[in-house]
């Protein structure tokens, strides 16, 4: 097999998990070109006109996002950080968990990043995005307090910030000491809430939970890039889920009705079009 023909494989129809190709491509050293490839498949896997034109190969922006935990260097940091910022994005699972592997990865191998996924969080934040921007919360357990506690204690304190709970735990699980006032002020104003069962409850719980946790030297924080088996056992484990559907696509045709214009863009109904295909 050479690169061409396993990048052919990639972009052709087969069903399943191209797990001989990937293996292959997996195998070679960095390679530039698979990046820049990577790159342009991140940057347009929520692409209307690309994602409905290419039903066929709706996978394809997971396959290069798997391969970005070998081809990478810091150019794919702003590819991930769209992933997590697309407002609207459809619930992709198996490529936002991929991207959750990446953003743990990318902070791991280039601390410096973890400042660019903390900016692009707060931005999200400040412009009120419905953006799953959650995805990025990661890169708090490689952030440094001293260096990124005062922006992540200020993204903390902001009622516009999104999945605060989340937030609070990853924070106090990567024991960053100057956010703990935050996230005391945080459970306070739930303290009220005792009724078993509800949410509001429930919340002050979980933030309970993360203030025992800044002083929990036993606890072992639950970054997925550090829980994740390798890639192969992964995706092997998933392996029966793209034999009974195509996991990228079942949301994209999901609101469509049988007699509304097909997205693929034909100016056929979906009925007569891509629903039957």
């Amino acid at each position: 097999m050479t690169k061409k023909d396993a990048i052919a494989i990639l972009h052709s129809r087969t069903t399943g998990v191209p797990f001989e190709a990937l293996d292959f491509l997996m195998e070679l050293p960095y390679d530039e070109d698979i990046e820049s490839k990577i790159i342009f498949h991140l940057d347009n896997a929520y692409d209307e006109r690309i994602s409905m034109l290419n039903k066929s190969l709706p996978n394809l922006p997971l396959w290069y996002a798997i391969l970005a935990e070998v081809h990478h260097s810091r150019k794919i940091v702003p590819s991930v950080i769209k992933l997590f910022t697309t407002p609207d994005a459809p619930d992709w699972d198996l490529l936002d968990e991929q991207g959750l592997y990446l953003v743990g990865m990318l902070s791991e191998q280039y601390p410096e990043t973890v400042g660019l996924f903390l900016n692009a969080i707060e931005k999200q934040v400040t412009i009120k995005s419905n953006a799953p921007y959650l995805f990025l919360y990661d890169c708090v357990y490689f952030a440094k307090d001293e260096i990124h506690g005062a922006q992540i204690s200020r993204v903390l304190n902001n009622p516009e910030t999104g999945w605060k709970t989340l937030l609070a735990v990853h924070t106090a699980e990567a024991r960053l000491k100057s956010c703990k006032e935050g996230v005391v002020k945080l459970h306070e104003t739930f303290l009220q809430f005792t009724t078993k069962g509800t949410n509001e409850n429930l919340i002050r719980e979980e933030l309970q939970f993360a203030l025992e946790l800044f002083d929990d030297e036993t606890h072992t924080p639950s970054c997925y890039f550090r829980q994740r088996e390798d890639w192969k056992t992964h995706y092997v484990s998933a392996e029966e889920l793209f034999e009974a559907e195509n996991p990228m696509l079942a949301n994209s045709y999901n609101n469509v009705g049988r007699n509304d214009l097909c997205p693929c863009g034909s100016g056929k109904k979906y009925k007569s079009c891509c629903l039957g295909k």
